[in-house]
């Protein structure tokens, strides 16, 4: 798929291989969440944090770390138990609910701002243990409620009447959680301050940091906690996490040899095997998975990560093998269907693909996913099949229609082809701010710069937050010569969006179309600050270093990272190709120009490279079929690309 697709599709694109979240490892943490919290409730990224993956990828599940503490039993009996509660508080205290509470609800979040609103339970004379029986009655009913105040509220009452462990941990679990950061780090440091070095609530303070980006403290919090717990395996787990997004694979793997070698469960064997693809021993990981699933051959999660693996290393049949056995034992999963369907692809048999469907029953959404997969594999008359039995199944006409849209745009050389589905978009349809800038990367794409300058101001005028279509309208003005409008169209998309680094982008693209390089590398340089992983720009930095010939090495630095990041795209393979070839280094340029074409590198820029770095390796054929093909696309500097073409020729006829 070209980059106008790319874009509208990103996030089909960017969605990582299939894995069964709902079934991911849960710690003792999670398991207290699950207990404690509606299903609903249950949505924060900060109550995943203590189950974080190796490269976000699920860890078999403990099922048995901890008993649950009184609150989330009494959470897993709500009904009974609040009744018994709210009866017994009568009991004692008749009043508590008339007198002191005057009938009143418990106080909500649109009508209390501070706890000096919420009721003084201490006050009503009732004894602690039908006071704490209220609170967590109260606790109950904020969480089901869904009450900020009223949560922190409970659980510091619960502290103060008893500050007992079981307290601490399901308090700071319960508030980070839902993402109280401030009030769980409090109450996590308050329980070690009475329960110094407590695993769980060193986990759950970790917790926070890591939720905060704070990586370096959490990484120390734990260290100076395993020290004092040598045996604790879910501390051992969570920091070796914590290594390997560090990038520190070495710690990662010996902190890996100390896990307790007793411990032969079907999850333990898992995480080792996470562990030991993730810092590059995939061959053992992959044997380890082998063995598991020959004692456990319904062990989904562990058919998940060998099929991982096997994709990962590009084993395509091994991996759809692997894939269909999760898929058979976890039938929910649908992205497991659309992962194999992508792999029958590859492997160029879309007959294969089309009939996973028979069985994937996929809902409308998973059918317009599939179509574009389809797509992105040039099978278009499937494609456009599936987008109609997506539309059959009650998908959104307006939606296939952009999604029709896009794959004309590959299928068809015409582009009315490419317009005519979103004719029918009306301004009030969901998608009409999608379709409006669809229209305008057509005009664009066809060297229609005024509509497309037209077609981009309307629709930035009316949805400006769509920050793409200021870049479109800057880019036509620019091809339109008019540069100074150009820049300050980006000017005033930055004045509203201050430091954005897709606009800054934008305005990098602009000046170098207009041919100030060295603002556009300026530009370039101030997203790497911001930034230091913004792929895009560590690109263009390195590509065009590589292009002028000078700073080789930070060239192949900047382009080495941003490949890391997008090890994928097609494009900034090519530049690493660019600057290996610059460097001299031709067999492994000539390796990496291979891999760009077959991962879809198709423009004239590509060819040209693909018949230089040929011909410096005395490759005459390839260099002339490359030559050949950049021109076929229309090269830029078409009359140096054919200079270079007639020159070859000359000589091979001597």
């Amino acid at each position: 798929m070209n980059e106008t697709n790319k874009l509208l599709c990103k996030d089909l694109q960017r969605k990582p291989l299939p894995r069964n979240r709902s079934r991911r490892a849960l710690s003792a943490v999670s398991e207290l969440f699950q207990a404690s919290i509606a299903p609903e409730q249950f949505t924060n990224e900060t109550s995943e944090l203590l189950c974080k993956d190796l490269q976000r990828k699920p860890l078999p599940r403990n099922r048995s770390r901890r008993a649950l503490s009184a609150v989330s039993e009494l959470f897993q009996a709500p009904i009974a138990l609040a009744c018994f509660a709210a009866f017994f508080c009568l009991l004692l205290c008749p009043s508590a609910f008339s007198a002191s509470h005057g009938n009143k609800p418990l106080p909500d979040e649109a009508t209390t701002k501070t706890q000096d609103a919420l009721p003084d339970v201490s006050s009503w004379g009732i004894s602690p243990e039908a006071q704490r029986f209220f609170y967590y009655l109260a606790l109950s009913q904020s969480l089901f409620d869904n009450t900020r105040t009223g949560v922190i509220w409970a659980i510091n009452a619960l502290i103060s009447l008893d500050p007992s462990l079981p307290v601490f941990q399901d308090g700071a679990a319960i508030l980070l959680s839902r993402g109280e950061l401030e009030e769980a780090e409090k109450t996590a440091l308050a329980g070690l301050e009475r329960f110094p070095d407590n695993p769980l609530l060193c986990l759950l303070l970790s917790g926070v940091y890591n939720e905060r980006a704070e990586s370096g403290k959490a990484m120390a919090l734990l260290e100076a906690a395993l020290a004092k717990n040598p045996e604790n395996r879910e501390i051992q787990e969570e920091l070796i996490r914590i290594y390997i997004r560090q990038g520190d694979n070495t710690k990662a793997a010996e902190l890996l040899k100390i896990l307790p070698e007793t411990d032969t469960s079907p999850e333990a064997e898992l995480f080792r095997a996470g562990v030991l693809s993730t810092v590059g021993r995939t061959g053992e990981a992959k044997e380890l998975l082998r063995e598991l699933l020959k004692k456990e051959p319904e062990y989904a999660e562990a058919w998940l990560e060998l099929a991982y693996l096997e994709d990962r290393d590009k084993n395509l049949a091994a991996a759809v093998e692997a894939y269909e056995k999760a898929a058979r034992l976890m039938p929910e999963n649908k992205e497991v269907y659309l992962r194999i369907i992508t792999l029958r692809l590859k492997e160029k048999k879309p007959d294969a693909a089309m009939r996973v469907l028979e069985n994937a029953e996929l809902n409308a959404s998973q059918f317009i996913q599939a179509a574009m997969r389809f797509a992105g594999e040039r099978h278009y008359q499937q494609a456009e099949a599936l987008l109609k039995q997506a539309q059959e199944k009650g998908a959104d006409a307006d939606e296939v229609a952009l999604f029709l849209s896009m794959i004309k745009q590959e299928s068809s050389n015409d582009p009315k082809s490419w317009l005519a589905p979103l004719a029918g978009i009306k301004p009030q349809s969901p998608v009409y701010p999608a379709a409006l800038e669809q229209k305008a990367r057509i005009h664009l794409k066809s060297k229609d710069y005024e509509n497309a300058r037209k077609t981009a101001h309307a629709g930035r005028k009316l949805f400006p937050d769509r920050k793409d279509l200021w870049g479109i309208e800057a880019f036509a003005l620019a091809k339109l010569k008019k540069a100074a409008r150009s820049e300050a169209v980006l000017m005033e998309a930055l004045r509203q969006y201050p430091g954005d680094e897709d606009l800054l982008f934008s305005l990098g693209n602009i000046q170098d179309e207009i041919g100030n390089k060295n603002a556009a590398m300026q530009t370039m340089e101030e997203i790497i600050a911001l930034n230091p992983r913004n792929y895009q720009a560590l690109n263009y930095i390195g590509y065009s270093l590589a292009d002028m010939n000078v700073e080789l090495d930070r060239a192949l630095t900047l382009v080495t990272k941003a490949l890391e990041q997008n090890p994928e795209a097609d494009f900034i393979v090519d530049s690493l190709a660019w600057v290996l070839y610059r460097l001299g280094r031709h067999s492994e340029a000539w390796v990496n120009i291979n891999r760009c074409i077959s991962l879809g590198g198709d423009d004239a820029v590509i060819w040209e490279h693909y018949g230089d770095i040929a011909l410096a390796l005395g490759k005459k054929d390839e260099a002339a079929k490359g030559y050949k093909e950049a021109i076929q696309r229309q090269a830029a500097n078409l009359k140096e690309v054919r200079r270079k073409l007639s020159k070859l020729d000359n000589s091979r006829k001597r």
